[in-house]
């Protein structure tokens, strides 16, 4: 008698029999063991990240900074995962966890076996949690509570280096029968990254902050909760410039044809790129007239070491599993103007009380900047 647990295409499951002695840890009625289960675990790596780069990072004059951001996000949208954990709560038994078990994966595919009796079960699956040490599971004994939150403190949270898996399923294992069951593991983290012109101005260092994010999320509900709202610190990137190779100069079209969202720049645009749990999919604040969902607080030093402060707000959800690529100039006096600007208002047949539409970009709704910023020992600009 056997379980046979076999991943899929990229990360995943779970149990190896060499941590359990048959059925007997759990259940000393031996005949209460299937014959045979067979469990197969997927991680499904479901994303809009090349469409995002296409889009936003998709010309020769790009490349620079689309390779550096492929590079940061190589273990965020990544399709392997170190390790898994399933935690078993059993039904039958007033929802009680009857086992959990860890297994190192570092592998897109591998076979565990395992024992476990027949039973009504809801399986909670987290994967790569010991690769994001800001998250950590929490009510694991509680069926309905079990989530996986975020380590807050008083300062922002460092940006998630890696994915976040997590999966949940209802599992009937009947006495003495073969089954096969699917298990699906999703990422329930997310990137945005702000690229910034700063052809208008000398920098001496720039810093992000992204607020509203989520903080927990309850895994059987597949919810996310919002409570404490998240602060994320983002990562700055180097860029290293790009030199056209006579290749590139033999296509047909020039290769360095400029969009009219990034414009032209001299000097090698900024980065930064922060990944934490999802915003709220709606918004219950508004910009004018447009929607507020999250906001992204940029912090720019200039050479005179004054220090702008723009509150970027984002009219669009940040979604599990997805890049956001947003991009501005810097001006003159350190603040943020996004590129493009979003086309004003027009009411529809409704008339003004009619709900907007969102901006043409459905990304940046408007922007608050507070020059000569300061507060306290809060800020030390890094040179």
């Amino acid at each position: 008698m056997k379980i046979s647990v076999i991943s899929s295409f990229v990360a995943l499951c779970v149990l190896s029999g060499a941590a359990f002695s048959g059925c007997a840890l759990v259940d000393e009625r031996r005949d209460d063991c299937p014959e045979e289960m067979t469990l197969t675990c997927s991680l499904n790596l479901v994303n809009n990240k090349e469409q995002e780069m296409d889009e936003k990072l998709g010309t020769l004059h790009d490349r620079p900074l689309r390779e550096a951001l492929e590079d940061y996000l190589t273990d965020v949208f990544a399709t392997t995962s170190h390790d898994v954990e399933l935690l078993f709560y059993d039904q039958r038994n007033r929802g009680k966890m009857t086992f959990r078990q860890k297994e190192v994966m570092d592998a897109g595919q591998k076979v565990f076996t395992f024992r476990v009796p027949a039973s009504d079960y809801r399986v909670v699956g987290v994967s790569n949690l010991s690769a994001v040490p800001m998250l950590s599971l929490k009510d694991e004994e509680n069926s309905a509570g079990v989530a996986v939150v975020q380590k807050l403190s008083a300062k922002a949270v460092t940006s998630h280096p890696a994915a976040a898996f997590t999966a949940r399923k209802r599992i009937l294992v009947r006495d003495k029968d073969d089954q096969a069951f699917d298990m699906h593991f999703y990422m329930a983290n997310s990137a945005a990254a702000l690229l910034l012109n700063r052809d208008s101005c000398e920098v001496k260092s720039i810093r992000a902050e992204y607020i509203g994010l989520a903080d927990t999320f309850k895994v059987l509900d597949s919810a996310y909760s919002f409570d404490q709202q998240a602060v994320i610190q983002a990562d700055n990137i180097d860029v290293v410039p790009y030199t056209a190779s006579e290749e590139d100069f033999s296509m047909e079209a020039d290769p360095f044809i400029y969009d009219i969202f990034w414009e032209l720049w001299t000097k090698m645009p900024l980065m930064v790129c922060g990944v934490g749990f999802p915003s709220p999919n709606v918004s219950s604040e508004v910009v004018g007239i447009y929607p507020k969902i999250w906001t992204i607080d940029l912090y720019v030093t200039l050479e005179d070491d004054s220090v702008t402060r723009s509150q970027i707000y984002i009219g669009r959800p940040l979604v599990a599993g997805s890049l956001m690529i947003i991009k501005g100039w810097i001006c003159a006096d350190g603040s943020f103007t996004p590129r493009p600007e979003h086309e004003p208002y027009n009411p529809g047949p409704g008339g003004p009380d009619e709900p907007p539409e969102p901006p043409s970009d459905s990304t940046v709704v408007g922007v608050s900047v507070t020059l000569q910023w300061k507060q306290g020992t809060e800020y030390n600009p890094e040179v």
